[in-house]
């Protein structure tokens, strides 16, 4: 019997063709999506090569320029006695790098009101909240601060209220400060709950979590506030203070802060080279409105010992900054004490 030999159909050679161009379709298409993947990981793999590197260049930059900056204010500081606005260190540096450029500003630290020199001495117990001997000197000027803001008008109550709350986040205890502190128990029934800090500040943005503070607040609050690693922090230079903050030095029985004409008549019959003591500085408050007698010279001073020194550094596409912290030190130089990165 002989064997016959059975062909594939028209129909069934279609459906063969059919499938291997299917085949070849997906080939094609998984290779050109490997194609693209690995080309997107390569460009990606450059970007962060390219962005590493010119983060080394930032940085290198950034030190070096702290490094300059440490010189110039050596250099500008002729008189480590007193020190003030127009001396030269004040004055804002630009210098032209490859790609971008370099801004380097010091800020007298002590031209603002030290937060953590609000908890050196407990409120006297003895004395109604009223009462401004119930307070030390830095937070009967903290109070002043608080109600020196038309847009946003705080009562000297409220002011009080805030103040023992921050008190109340810096102490080591858990016991409440009049009817406005806040201890870890009142934190915890937030959400997220936390706890206070039961220490100092470590930065000024911490204030954001005390109660009472609304952003609102905490912005006009701002330029006026910092946060030094002593309680002390040198104090308060009279030669280089804002009218704002001047309206904190009022009368030692007084929580309401001095007036503002009294405050800008202050600021202007500061003299080119600043005051050269605090007597001469307690003379000119008596003539602006006050009376020189009542006047608490504590925490006040007329030189710096501490500098906010902000450089910026702009190249390429990048923006990096740095804000370090500087102390001057017995020798007359100045020790680095914290640098912070900023973008």
């Amino acid at each position: 019997m002989r064997a016959s030999l059975s062909l594939p159909s028209s129909r069934a050679l279609v459906r063969q063709s059919g499938a291997v161009l299917i085949m070849a379709l997906l080939i094609v298409a998984l290779v050109a999506g490997l194609s693209i993947k690995f080309a997107g990981d390569f460009q990606l793999g450059l970007a962060r090569a390219e962005s590493r590197w010119h983060g080394v260049q930032a940085r290198a930059y950034l030190l070096g320029m702290e490094s300059a900056a440490l010189q110039l204010l050596e250099k500008a500081d002729q008189n480590p006695e007193v020190d003030y606005l127009g001396e030269g260190w004040d004055t804002e540096v630009p210098f032209e790098i490859d790609g971008g450029w370099i801004l380097a500003r010091a800020v007298d630290a002590s031209s603002q009101l030290n937060l953590n020199s609000l908890v050196g001495a407990p409120f006297a117990p003895d004395k109604p909240a009223n009462s401004p001997e119930r307070y030390s000197e830095p937070q009967r000027r903290f109070i002043r601060l608080l109600q020196t803001f038309p847009d946003l008008p705080v009562s000297e109550q409220q002011a009080i209220e805030i103040l023992e709350a921050i008190v109340d986040w810096m102490d080591p205890d858990e016991e409440q400060s009049g009817f406005g502190g806040a201890e870890s128990y009142y934190y915890q029934g937030l959400e997220p709950p936390y706890n206070s800090a039961n220490g100092p500040f470590r930065s000024v943005d911490e204030l954001r979590l005390v109660r009472y503070m609304t952003p609102e607040l905490m912005m006009l609050l701002r330029p006026y506030i910092t946060v030094l690693p002593s309680e002390g922090g040198g104090g308060m230079n009279v030669n280089t203070l804002s009218p704002q903050l001047l309206r904190t030095l009022n009368g030692k029985n007084e929580l309401q802060p001095l007036d503002e004409m009294a405050a800008q008549t202050l600021a202007e019959q500061l003299p080119i080279e600043g005051y050269p003591s605090l007597e001469a500085f307690s003379s000119a408050w008596g003539t602006a409105g006050g009376a020189a007698s009542e006047l608490v010279t504590e925490g006040l001073g007329v030189k710096t010992e501490y500098f906010w020194l902000y450089i910026q550094v702009d190249m390429v596409e990048q923006r990096r900054g740095m804000q370090v912290l500087l102390k001057r030190n017995a020798t007359k130089k100045f020790d680095v004490l914290l640098r912070n990165d900023t973008y």
